[in-house]
């Protein structure tokens, strides 16, 4: 009972944190069908999907194995700081690197909005980095405030820029980016960033540690991009622009149960990694598991059901072609979500190898498929 509670109580403080800012993209979805093309909409839909690809690769996931330190146990500010500078500095390198790279290839080769490019990948990097820390630190509750900052702002910016100012998909620029900046500097002055590089001091055994637990993590999160961004990039090609676009709208609606996952799931990995582990807790373990299931798989059948209204009556009628794909989206995000839940014990052992070899045979597994029979039976 004392566990149910715990996590319960950390779901609902996640969820005060991050069902805005996930809900908000499915919310926005009706705004942005009004006001963009197709063209335009699959165009910023392919920016974040790269920039999903880059993120994990010039981050090392340092994030989860700071994260992964900071909550094994109460740590001194010296103790904190060893941690959290040690993952920044891995980051921050990698990102210098790449900042030289990125500049030289877009002098020689520009292209349309590579200045929103680089900033939204630079807080696609930094901000899920310090949301971390404040997970690691038990500070659930500035995390959620965090989250609600963010909605506010990304919300507001995306009015008032896509219908006073007319700006078109440059709008999603400038609102994830004006209000990524506004949530760091939130998060910054909570876990007193400045406080905690007074004590700069780098340990190379501890980075080394972090790099070996954080690195298969990586390839995890390209082998998850297989799965949920590769086939983006082979729509454009075999198909169009504009059935990627449709694709892009169909994929939203199931990040209405990623988003409910992933609160849940947050606040079980900090109690799943947290707790010891014997008999009862595993006997716990599995029964909130089986609970989740059939949570999970009826909600799941309700909106399989209900799949062609949503699409009708929330979204402009060019984009109606996108309910016929949502099904096999409903289930595949009841499958992911289902690995993640166990996947926490990878994480607790500090064993993420394991996570790297499932994601990956997952992946592999979904662009075979995708480039076998794109030709045949298009988006399906």
């Amino acid at each position: 009972m004392n566990q149910g509670k715990t996590i319960l109580k950390n779901t609902l403080i996640y969820a005060i944190g991050n069902f805005g800012s996930k809900i908000l993209a499915f919310l926005l979805l009706p705004l942005y069908s009004f006001y963009l093309t197709k063209g335009e909409f699959g165009t910023y839909d392919l920016f974040i999907v790269t920039i999903s690809l880059l993120a994990p690769i010039l981050s090392l996931q340092m994030s989860d194995a700071v994260y992964r330190w900071l909550i094994e146990k109460k740590h001194t500010l010296k103790e904190q700081s060893l941690i959290i500078t040690s993952g920044l500095s891995v980051i921050t390198g990698l990102t210098i690197i790449f900042i030289i790279l990125f500049l030289i290839f877009s002098y020689k080769s520009p292209f349309k909005y590579s200045n929103y490019f680089i900033l939204l990948l630079l807080f696609n990097l930094y901000l899920p980095f310090f949301q971390k820390v404040l997970r690691g630190l038990k500070m659930n509750k500035e995390y959620a405030i965090s989250g609600i900052i963010n909605t506010f702002f990304v919300l507001t910016l995306n009015i008032i820029f896509l219908t006073r100012l007319n700006l078109n998909v440059e709008s999603l620029f400038l609102a994830s980016i004006l209000a990524s900046l506004i949530t760091l500097l939130y998060v910054l002055y909570k876990i007193k960033f400045f406080r905690i590089i007074k004590h700069l001091e780098f340990n190379k055994n501890m980075r080394k540690e972090m790099v070996k637990y954080s690195l298969p993590l990586v390839p995890n999160s390209l082998s998850w991009w297989l799965i949920n961004a590769s086939d983006k990039y082979l729509i454009l090609y075999f198909i169009s622009i504009e059935a990627n676009g449709i694709y892009a709208i169909s994929t939203r609606f199931p990040a209405i149960i990623m988003m409910l996952n992933s609160i849940f799931l947050m606040a079980w990995q900090d109690h799943g990694i947290s707790v010891k582990e014997d008999k009862e807790n595993q006997k716990f373990f599995s029964k909130l598991f089986n609970t989740f299931i059939n949570l999970e798989l009826s909600v799941v059948i309700f909106l399989i059901a209900i799949s062609p209204y949503l699409i009708k009556y929330l979204i402009d009628e060019k984009f109606i072609d996108a309910w016929k794909y949502l099904p096999l989206l409903f289930i595949g995000t009841a499958f992911s979500a289902f690995s993640a839940y166990i996947g926490v014990g990878y994480q607790r052992e500090k064993k993420t190898k394991g996570i790297l070899i499932t994601s990956l045979i997952g992946g592999l597994i979904n662009i075979t498929i995708s480039l076998l029979l794109i030709k045949h039976i298009g988006l399906y």
